[in-house]
């Protein structure tokens, strides 16, 4: 019995002694060869020449790219782990496979050649001993491969939220900026009140959403490969705006300072061209304001030379108008010169989005639409001046159910503004007294004039009404007030 146990102990210890080596040379290997596999996929899978369309960089609308860290890693990451693990055990499947573990010693050429080695019962044992060993390597090899994997997952979705993190934080430090300040952003043309404007890159590609995110927390790179910023700080201001519905482009001040739109309303041939004119040159000639756009600029250019010439501006075009736009020392003023027939047109008024912009009125009254003032103008008077047949208390009532309909708060301030006062006669114009305080006097000669309900009515509607009687002539016989109070009111509540 002795004797037995002490053979068993003696073969253990053979066993132990063959089969240990092996063993361990197996494991080696299989470390080794799933080192190079693995290197092997990795290199493959992040070389410059490898696919990138699994990143789905290029999904967005706009031409740029998204960044690396905004979501593609981490779908680089899952395809690569994907990659190794698929090599990883594609090697291991082939080292395992019964016909190399059970064959491979005998592809030795020391032991293929003898025949007493290849019928010894020691070569099954070796090659179990190198399959086990083949095994517990891959093992390893799989524990560590996942390992690596799992702890480069975690550091890669904490960089990834950050940046995120970081493009969200700055879009709402932005947003709430604009929103602190009072900025918002409408286009001139079609009046429409923009989420945001569209930039374009100086190659000309259009940019819908520029803004951190994930094409870029503080720069985006267009498909032209110029950098471009997504913050206004950054210098996106720099770029050229544009209306995402109709085009139009926008004042170079988009974004960067409180917007403020005031139309100015009338029926047709009470003046409002020329008034919008002559107050918008007094207010560049005090430099308080300057064209924001080159369309502004160009239309004062071409009514500024009719007036020169003595000749009108022709009638406004029956369409929904472009605004005039002005910079006004630390605001974008629009200044919408409303043909008569819209604002005197029920349906053509409720289409009137402008309206709902409004932050202030100028309400235009010609003096010679009166019955009563017409009866005792110069004849001459009226034959050499074009004036309105419209009923302003028409135009105020169609004005505020307007304003109603669109569901928009009333502006706080109307201007009612009576034009051509060069044409009333001294003994009828308000100022021929030359009374204190010049509202009372223009409220009080409207309602001696039979226009008491376009008083009340306006000062029904509108918390502040203020009266101003202006003419476009630089010289007249009787004071007026300058052509750019009504805006300088309805813009800070006081008058120059």
């Amino acid at each position: 019995m002795i004797a037995q146990l002490f053979l068993y102990l003696m073969l253990a210890v053979v066993v132990l002694m063959v089969s240990g080596p092996v063993v361990t040379a197996a494991v080696a290997l299989s470390l080794t060869l799933a080192l190079v596999a693995v290197t092997r996929e990795a290199l493959d899978c992040l070389a410059g020449r490898a696919s990138t369309e699994h990143l789905a960089l290029d999904t967005l609308p706009d031409p740029a790219d998204r960044r690396y860290l905004s979501g593609p890693a981490l779908r680089d990451h899952r395809r690569l782990g994907v990659a190794c693990f698929v090599a990883l055990h594609q090697r291991m499947s082939t080292q395992l496979d019964e016909s190399f573990a059970g064959n491979g010693l005998r592809r030795v050429r020391p032991i293929r050649e003898s025949q007493v080695i290849t019928r010894s019962p020691a070569v099954p044992f070796l090659a179990t001993a190198a399959r086990t060993g083949f095994a517990i390597g891959y093992t390893i090899a799989l524990v560590l491969l996942a390992t690596t994997w799992s702890v480069q997952l975690v550091f890669l979705t904490a960089a990834v939220a950050g940046f995120r993190l970081l493009a969200l934080a700055l879009w709402l430090f932005e947003s709430f900026s604009l929103m602190l300040r009072g900025i918002t952003t409408e286009c001139p043309r079609c009046h429409a009140r923009l989420a945001r404007p569209v930039f374009v890159c100086p190659c000309g590609r259009e940019h819908r959403a520029l803004i951190p995110g994930a094409q870029g927390a503080f720069f985006r790179t267009c498909r032209c490969d110029r950098r471009l910023p997504t913050l206004l700080i950054a210098g996106k201001s720099g770029l050229s705006p544009r209306c995402g519905g109709c085009d139009a482009s926008l004042p170079s001040a988009t974004q960067m300072m409180p917007t403020r739109h005031v139309p100015v309303v009338g029926g047709t041939g009470a003046g409002k061209s020329v008034f919008l004119h002559t107050a918008v040159a007094r207010m560049r000639s005090d430099h308080d304001a300057v064209p924001a756009d080159p369309f502004t600029d160009s239309r004062l250019a071409e009514t500024g030379a009719l007036l020169a010439d003595g000749r009108f501006p022709p009638r406004t075009p029956v369409s929904q108008p472009v605004s005039h736009t002005l910079q006004v020392r630390n605001r974008l003023l629009h200044l919408y010169d409303a043909a008569g027939e819209i604002v005197q047109d029920a349906d053509r008024i409720a289409d009137s989005a402008f309206l709902a912009l409004s932050d202030g009125v100028v309400l235009v009254v010609d003096p010679l639409a009166l019955p009563a003032v017409r009866a005792r103008a110069d004849p001459d008077v009226l034959a050499g001046t074009r004036s309105s047949g419209i009923d302003p208390k028409t135009v105020l009532d169609l004005l505020t159910e307007t304003l109603t309909e669109h569901h928009t708060a009333t502006p706080r301030r109307i201007a009612v503004v009576v034009t051509k006062g060069d044409t009333l006669p001294c003994s009828t114009h308000p100022y021929a007294t030359q009374p204190p305080d010049r509202p009372a006097a223009v409220r009080a000669w409207l309602i001696t004039h039979g226009h008491a309900d376009l008083v009340h009515s306006a000062e029904h509607h509108f918390p502040h009404v203020h009266y101003f009687v202006v003419t476009y002539l630089t010289a007249s016989h009787d004071p007026h007030d300058d052509p750019a109070a009504p805006i300088h009111w309805l813009l800070t509540g006081t008058t120059p």
